[in-house]
């Protein structure tokens, strides 16, 4: 199955029957069918096709039939006369005011039928399956089109994460000099054990690396790389995956706060950002 944007529209004609199938996005897939009150029986069934075609979104399907304006109004007579009688009754009694219109009539529902329809389940489904296959078909285009961005940003991360590694050695180097300048100058004249300085310069260095960081920014970019190719459902695990990607790059940020790799992480972040609100729209 190929990668879809939970966003489009299908339509498809048969016999009589018009259905539409428009999706937007959803956390899950939510299911709405509108449609002719003699076609309800119909419902579950569409539901069912309409499962087997998707799993995300929110996906709404309407139903019209040219045959609506054939339908044959029927009136029970004796029942309307019989509502009449009570209403008149009723109002000579309790000496209500105004009259009884035919307004009150036509609120009475069990006066009023229509013959019931015969179904053509053949023509509505062909028209149900070629409004969801011109509404997968268009899921799928725009899902391409978002993943087509997606990977070309994950490229310029990739580019910024070789530049942070290719910078991590000149970074650790500097972190080390400036500390131990720092602890220096805190010191003074006073006299320290030089092994100590050292070993305690190597603790505070350690804790600014961000070598594992990097490691996994890239295992993960690799991982997104893997579901694109598997053809499955991935939206929620690529949003899994950003936010992921996100604690990962705001570590590096709280570590390495040099004027060399800030920069490089505001970028990283940008890029992010805009991937997280693409992956949004995936099914």
């Amino acid at each position: 199955m190929k990668i879809q944007s939970m966003t489009g529209y299908g339509m498809g004609r048969s016999g009589s029957y018009k259905v539409e199938a428009r999706s937007v996005n959803h956390k899950g897939l939510d299911i709405h069918v509108k449609m002719p009150s003699y076609l309800y029986s119909c419902e579950p069934e569409m539901k069912r096709l309409i499962k087997e075609n998707f799993t995300r979104g929110r996906i709404e399907v309407f139903v019209s039939s040219e045959r609506g304006e054939n339908i044959k109004i029927n009136i029970n007579k004796p029942l309307a006369k019989e509502f009449y009688d009570a209403l008149l009754s009723l109002k000579e009694e309790l000496s209500i005011p105004g009259d009884i219109g035919i307004n009150i009539l036509a609120s009475q529902r069990d006066i009023f039928w229509h013959e019931e329809l015969a179904i053509d389940l053949t023509s509505l489904n062909e028209a149900l399956n070629a409004a969801l296959s011109d509404l997968k078909k268009m899921r799928t285009e725009e899902g391409e089109n978002l993943l087509k961005d997606i990977t070309g940003r994950m490229q310029v991360i990739k580019e910024k994460v070789n530049l942070l590694e290719g910078r991590r050695h000149e970074f650790i180097s500097s972190k080390k000099s400036s500390l131990s300048k720092r602890i220096a100058d805190i010191l003074g004249d006073r006299l320290i054990d030089e092994s100590r300085l050292i070993q305690e310069v190597a603790i505070l260095t350690e804790r600014s690396d961000i070598t594992e960081e990097l490691v996994r920014i890239k295992s993960h970019l690799k991982y997104m790389e893997d579901m694109f190719s598997s053809g499955d459902t991935i939206g929620k695990k690529l949003d899994f995956l950003m936010q992921e990607l996100n604690r990962e790059v705001n570590t590096i940020g709280s570590k390495a706060t040099s004027t060399e790799i800030s920069p490089v992480v505001i970028e990283l972040k940008s890029e992010l950002e805009k991937i997280r609100e693409q992956v949004q729209n995936l099914q």
